[in-house]
């Protein structure tokens, strides 16, 4: 088995998605090969806060299980010189290692390009005979100096000179691959359409290629009468803007297709194998070079895409219901199942450090040897039916292997590494076998799934560690000597007495803040208590108050702090509750009531009422909570005793 490593800077690029589609399809069928997608950002990121967690992978796969890296350089082009790059990529050169974009080192790594010498060729002696264009400007991106954005250049130039035609270098805009500055360059030398001297202008890509667009646009010039105008990639921005995008297809997906294809006969045999692969690219004519556009079927294909949004932003919402109720790992390891019905992910093993670490974002993310020591910690596998956590289990270096053979088996396919971070405290990883090649809504299913775990773990441990919410039935007794829980436990009900309540309630009030989850706190009283006890004897009464404590325990979860505050009262504490759930416990509540009497045969029938409020952040005091959720009960009592009244008074006049 094989184990490819793909690197790219982030999954929500256009570019990138392509490039790691046409990777995902090589893959698609193969039994011989697991390949691995990640996306890094970038270390030291000023501009985004948790970016730069993503870069513990890359120290996590310099592990001797992986066979061979592809690095997507040019994603990364923005943000580092090619010479950072090839320090970052130094590591890895001692495996086999591809380059998508261009050259890395000429000894130790192949690279994989596409050729656009032909192109530039073809546009321009297109541009000339065609359209009769011999002034010809050109939008770079030689602010980068990197080797795609120069070969571009030199590409254009000796187009011109083999049509005959003259460069001129004030005719030059340099640019970065995105529209960053460009309008303001642009307008800085032609601030009206009598200053552009040319007749069509290529751009080095699409984006750009769009804002050069939209910039001569606003100056009144008319796209393509008074202006050709042709760009690269390909991509949507040059299907969807108005006029279309001449633009040349070097067929991105295509590459990430072939540059897998390339690295599978590198792991094959790497004798005699040429030291890059060159693809070609296609030109595109459309309506801002004045040709007829002949992309419809490509534009339905894309509207099609943006109409399956919605459909995803729907698995969103839905995997956000799911995951309310989900509170420690055991639980999450159960209800997995339904969460791969949201999310696609078929497998998810999850490994983890013995204590998480802390970094920041201007850190450096280094990990040594013994730094990356983790062991199992949950393992879901659907298409076995398979939902395990470990709370115990033996660990391993990642140095050595990403996982233990025995418990991973020799699977193939396609997935996701992802670090786990909540706010600068590491984890450890996850990783995921996919099914969806969107792999930017892949990474926004992650990061909700991701968090979750965390929590469902930060959550297990401190509940393991301080041992007073396991059960609070049994293991309340077990506990008492150790705890000293008697003196905080309600002799009637096996419940917490108001003491243990505010104890233990506040606590998880203050660790579902620290964890930045909500929550709710009821209070409930036992309805008609007195009348109980004046009709039937005090032996009733306390039969009612223990039915209702039984109630409480089987409506809410094991994890809920439940306490009994005084004769009727009692207290509940439950987080990553919503207040929108609140009808359906109180109905959850009536249905146990009515089941109770029965069951007991009392000669009246249970029912207790319920108050709520949520807590969050800022309003977290538990002792001002209850009085909120007080107060709620009895507005929610003086709504159920005027209905009463309409109802009686109503018979009354009948």
């Amino acid at each position: 088995m094989r184990n490819i490593v793909v690197f790219v800077h982030s999954f929500s690029v256009e570019f990138a998605d392509l490039i790691i589609n046409g990777i995902f399809k090589y893959y698609k069928d193969r039994k011989d090969s697991r390949v691995y997608f990640v996306q890094t950002f970038n270390p030291h990121n000023d501009e985004a806060d948790f970016d730069y967690q993503y870069w513990a992978s890359y120290e996590y796969l310099k592990s001797q299980t992986i066979d061979e890296v592809i690095l997507v350089s040019n994603t990364y082009s923005y943000y580092m010189s090619s010479e950072e790059i090839r320090e970052t990529a130094e590591p890895y050169f001692s495996k086999k290692f591809i380059s998508i974009g261009f050259e890395l080192d000429p000894q130790r790594s192949y690279y994989v390009v596409s050729g656009c010498e032909d192109s530039y060729q073809e546009v321009v002696s297109h541009l000339k005979n065609v359209h009769g264009c011999s002034k010809i400007g050109f939008v770079s991106a030689n602010k980068l100096k990197n080797q795609e954005a120069l070969s571009r250049y030199e590409a254009f130039k000796k187009a011109l000179k083999n049509n005959g035609l003259e460069f001129h270098p004030e005719w030059v805009t340099d640019g970065d691959f995105t529209d960053n500055g460009i309008k303001e360059t642009l307008a800085e030398t032609y601030k009206t359409k009598e200053d552009v001297p040319f007749e069509a202008i290529i751009c080095a890509n699409d984006v750009m290629g769009i804002a050069v667009l939209n910039y001569m646009t606003s100056i009144g010039i008319k796209i393509p009468e008074e202006l050709k105008i042709f760009g690269l990639d390909n991509t949507y921005h040059s299907i969807l803007c108005t006029p279309n995008m001449a633009t040349i297809d070097q067929d991105i997906e295509g590459i990430g297709f072939k540059a897998a294809e390339f690295g599978m006969k590198l792991l094959d045999n790497d004798k005699d194998m040429p030291r890059h692969l060159i693809t070609p690219m296609k030109v595109v004519y459309r309506h801002s070079c004045g040709c007829k556009d002949t992309v419809e079927q490509k534009k339905r294909e894309v509207f099609n895409g943006v109409f399956n949004r919605y459909k995803e932003f729907n698995q969103l919402k839905n995997l956000f219901d799911l995951i309310q109720g989900t509170s420690t790992i055991h639980d999450f390891a159960q209800s997995f199942t339904s969460v791969v019905k949201y999310s696609g992910f078929k497998t998810m093993d999850v490994y983890v450090l013995p204590e998480p670490k802390i970094f920041d974002k201007m850190d450096d993310i280094n990990l040594n040897y013994e730094d990356k020591f983790v062991r199992p910690l949950l393992k879901i596998d659907t298409e076995n039916d398979i939902a395990e956590y470990y709370e115990e289990s033996e660990g391993f270096y990642t140095a050595d292997t990403l996982f233990p053979k025995d418990k991973f088996a020799e699977t193939p396919g396609s997935f996701i590494f992802q670090p786990l971070f909540m706010n600068k405290f590491h984890y450890g990883y996850l990783i995921c076998k996919v099914t969806y090649t969107d792999f930017t809504l892949n990474s926004l299913l992650l990061k909700i799934i991701t968090s979750l775990v965390i929590q469902a773990y930060a959550y297990t441990k401190t509940v393991s560690e301080n041992k007073y919410l396991e059960t609070l039935n049994q293991q309340l007794e077990e506990k008492t000597k150790e705890l000293d829980i008697s003196a905080k436990t309600d002799e009637l009900t096996g419940l917490l007495n108001r003491r243990g309540f505010m104890e233990y309630g506040q606590r998880l009030v203050n660790f579902s803040s620290e964890m930045k989850s909500n929550g709710l706190v009821f209070f409930a009283d036992l309805d008609g208590l007195k009348k109980i006890n004046d009709n039937y004897g005090h032996e009733y009464g306390d039969k009612a108050i223990k039915a209702e404590a039984d109630i409480l325990r089987h409506s809410f979860r094991k994890m809920d702090v439940i306490g009994r505050l005084s004769g009727d009262e009692f207290g509940i504490v439950a987080s990553g509750l919503d207040i929108s759930k609140l009808e359906n416990i109180r109905e959850k509540v009536d249905q146990l009531n009515e089941k109770y009497s029965k069951k007991y045969q009392l000669p009246f029938k249970l029912s207790i009422s319920l108050g709520a409020t949520q807590y969050n952040m800022e309003n977290k005091d538990l002792s001002v909570l209850l009085k909120t959720a007080d107060k709620n009960l009895y507005e929610q009592k003086e709504i159920h005793h005027a209905r009463q009244a309409k109802e009686a008074l109503g018979k009354y006049f009948l």
